[in-house]
This record gives structure tokens, C-alpha cells and sequence, in this order.
């Protein structure tokens, strides 16, 4: 198989962590990984942590890809609202295209055990309201200025209170 983005690139083994082996180029250090193999991996295999404290630098390739196997196009999957990059997938093949250092990223995000999951519509839709919730608040904030805290601490306050409905009246009123 040819490396999905340096051309002439083949794709050799490689083993992401012990027991976790996908296909990678030499070149862009990108890795393809068999999602039926990661499965079994995870189900047999302890999750390492992060890799200690130093920077990652994960690329993300924004063109389209095709697939190795099949050469269909892979759809792009985001992350979390965290991280900006996104995963490619191949849904009739079942493989996953990790840019380099995207490995290293979702160990940092502690969602190495997630890999299927990021690309669930519940995942994708989750990361949209979050995004949505963010955007939200940083407009508020901007409108809002130095009394955005004290905003934000009293709809804290508002939220536990018991009787939150009759103050929400009583501020309409």
C-alpha cells in the first residue's frame, strides 16, 4: 500500500505502542490503522499514558485523502474541541489515517482508548454543542466585558439554587 499523501511512499509495519501494530510511512510518519485490529488490541492491552510533558506537534492534513486499500475517499472526523485536527476514515475499508503525531495527541488527551468512538454521530454532534456552548460564552464575554464573571458566577449561583424558576420570575417581572 502507497502512503495516502507522499506519493511513492510504501506503507510498512509499525508499532504504535506494544501489540499495536498499523502501517506507516517513513516519510510523513503518518499511520494507518486497522480498526479491527485496534480493537482487539484494546481489549487485550493497558493503555500507556501521555507521552511525559513535552510539546506535541501533531499535523493535519486538510485535503481529502483516499484510502490505501481501497482508494475511496476518507471522510474526516474532528477530534474534540481541544484539538483542531481531525482523523481520516475509511468506513468501507474500517481504517483510520493518523496524521504524525496524532497518535502522541489523542495519548495526550487521554483518548487512546476512544479511537472508535470519535467516529460515532453522538461524538461529532457532542463536539459541535461544545463548540456551539464555547462560541457562545466567548460572545457574551466580549459584550460583556469586566462584568462577564460576576455574570457568570451568579448564573452558577442561579443554577443550584432551589428555587431558581421563582428568581428567573422575579428578575422577568
Amino acid at each position: 500500500m502507497n502512503c495516502p499523501q507522499c506519493k511513492g511512499y510504501r506503507l510498512a509495519p509499525r508499532e504504535l505502542e506494544p501489540g499495536l501494530i498499523a502501517a506507516g510511512c517513513s516519510k510523513c510518519e503518518g499511520v494507518l490503522i486497522s480498526l479491527l485490529n485496534y480493537r482487539y488490541w484494546a481489549d487485550y492491552k493497558r493503555f500507556s499514558g501521555p507521552d511525559g510533558d513535552e510539546e506535541i506537534i501533531a499535523e493535519d492534513n486538510e485535503k481529502a485523502q483516499l484510502c490505501p486499500k481501497c482508494h475511496r475517499i476518507m471522510a474526516k472526523y474532528r477530534i474534540g474541541i481541544e484539538a483542531s485536527n481531525k482523523i481520516d476514515l475509511c468506513a468501507n475499508c474500517d481504517e483510520a489515517w493518523l496524521d504524525s503525531g496524532e497518535w502522541s495527541l489523542l495519548k495526550r488527551l487521554d483518548l487512546q482508548d476512544k479511537l472508535p468512538k470519535i467516529f460515532t454521530d453522538a461524538w461529532q454532534a457532542n463536539i459541535r454543542k461544545l463548540r456551539q456552548t464555547q462560541q457562545q460564552k466567548a460572545r457574551y464575554q466580549n459584550i460583556l466585558g469586566d462584568d462577564f464573571e460576576r455574570v457568570e458566577e451568579f448564573k452558577s449561583w442561579l443554577e443550584a439554587h432551589v428555587e431558581a424558576d421563582k428568581i428567573k420570575q422575579y428578575l422577568l417581572y
